[in-house]
């Protein structure tokens, strides 16, 4: 995919039925429900209950705190964990800084630009990056980024011995060990192949979940009626000795059952939509029938999600944030509603990270509201500034002038 400065040579940007098909089979397993059932409490959890540990020692501070760097950190680190040897501890930082969100979001920024004139990125790439740091800050971020994941993936093939050592330590191997250890050809295991494909996961899992996660924050907190559900169902599926305890350790199994917040999680997917770039797919063989035309084999034809969440014929009052319109989870009216949510795409192409990307959030909106979520409150956000989608760099973007979705916190605890 041209727009993000790669050629043919990971899944997201591969053409090719056949080749599509032999670059995904590595991901499949590896982000299976089981295979993120299994790994939630391992991966997952033990990055959420730090994440709340820092937002512990922001609270001491009384500081307001920006949730979209705080969660574009998080993410950040899932997704690098889930996929590197050694992940980016942003965590650790003793500030939200979200810089792997903003690199990300910089080339999101640029992607319509890059798609058109493809000798661009090569240019960026050629700049000293002490020039580029100086006279496009943007552009530093993301050039810097590439150049660290060219880096990452030459070291992770120089290192690879036939077998991941945290494969055998932890039974969780990284994702780029598991292409390795694929039976991918030897063609598919260079560095350009290895960084592509890690540029893909690390920018889907940073970008798309730490937009769902903003976007849940701000409507739940907005809501007084829908914070008060939340709050509720939290404490109904929380035993009483977990209610006392700093983490809330719930696994994916008893997230599942908790109808509201999967109402939330439905709500929030349909309102910012994964992505609001027009996603193009071909049939090679025959023509298709749509209504009364006729679209001959091999042509593009693209779509965005952002018009089927937001038409008021699917959907009423589209424009309001309203879990309630899925409940009860298993009545007719939401099968029929979840038929038109098309956030992780659908088909052979859709998203293989949706049971990752569903598993972060119900533990981190758990997590985070379950501890903090009687004193959390907005602070200088306006939906339509920092919320609603004003941009599409390929992912939806807020206003230019929006500066994150901020958030104060009080004291601890339920």
């Amino acid at each position: 995919m041209r727009m993000f400065g790669q050629n043919d040579l990971a899944v997201f940007d591969t053409l090719d039925h056949d080749m599509h098909r032999l670059r995904r089979q590595p991901w499949n397993p590896y982000f299976s429900k089981q295979s993120v059932t299994r790994l939630q409490p391992l991966l997952i959890q033990p990055l959420v209950d730090k994440f709340c540990d820092r937002l512990a020692s922001v609270q001491a501070a009384m500081k307001p705190v920006n949730m979209t760097h705080a969660f574009g950190d998080l993410t950040a680190d899932i997704i690098s964990e889930y996929s590197f040897p050694k992940g980016y501890n942003n965590l650790d930082q003793p500030e939200f800084r979200g810089k792997d969100y903003d690199a990300l979001m910089a080339l999101s920024s640029l992607s319509h630009w890059l798609k058109q004139f493809g000798w661009l990125f090569p240019l960026l790439n050629s700049i000293p990056l002490w020039i580029t740091k100086y006279t496009s800050p943007d552009t530093y971020l993301f050039v810097q980024r590439e150049q660290n994941l060219i880096k990452t993936a030459t070291e992770i093939i120089a290192t690879y011995d036939g077998c991941s050592e945290r494969k055998e330590n932890t039974a969780r191997p990284d994702l780029m060990h598991a292409f390795l250890d694929s039976n991918l050809p030897a063609s598919e295991k260079t560095v350009d192949h290895i960084k592509a494909s890690a540029q893909t996961t690390i920018a889907a899992g940073t970008l798309t979940t730490t937009h769902s996660l903003v976007t849940a924050t701000h409507h739940i907190l907005a809501n007084p009626f829908i914070h008060d559900k939340l709050m509720s169902e939290i404490r109904h599926f929380t035993t009483s000795n977990e209610k006392d305890r700093q983490q809330l350790n719930l696994d994916l199994h008893t997230l599942d059952q908790m109808p509201y917040l999967t109402a939330i999680w439905y709500e929030t997917l349909r309102m910012f939509s994964g992505i609001s770039q027009r996603s193009q797919r071909i049939f090679p063989y025959d023509a298709l029938r749509y209504k009364q035309y006729t679209i001959p084999p091999n042509t593009p034809v693209g779509m965005t999600g952002m018009h089927i969440h937001m038409d008021p014929n699917i959907f009423s009052d589209p424009h309001i944030f309203d879990p309630e319109r899925w409940l009860p989870l298993e009545s007719e009216e939401s099968a029929r509603l979840q038929k038109y949510l098309v956030a992780f795409g659908a088909g052979s192409r859709s998203c293989v990270g949706r049971e990752l990307g569903r598993a972060e959030f119900l533990s981190t909106v758990v997590a985070v509201f379950g501890r903090f979520g009687e004193q959390m409150k907005l602070v200088g956000t306006a939906r339509g500034r920092d919320v609603d989608i004003k941009h599409d760099y390929f992912n939806p973007a807020p206003s230019g002038e929006s500066n994150g979705v901020m958030v104060t916190f009080g004291n601890d605890g339920f």
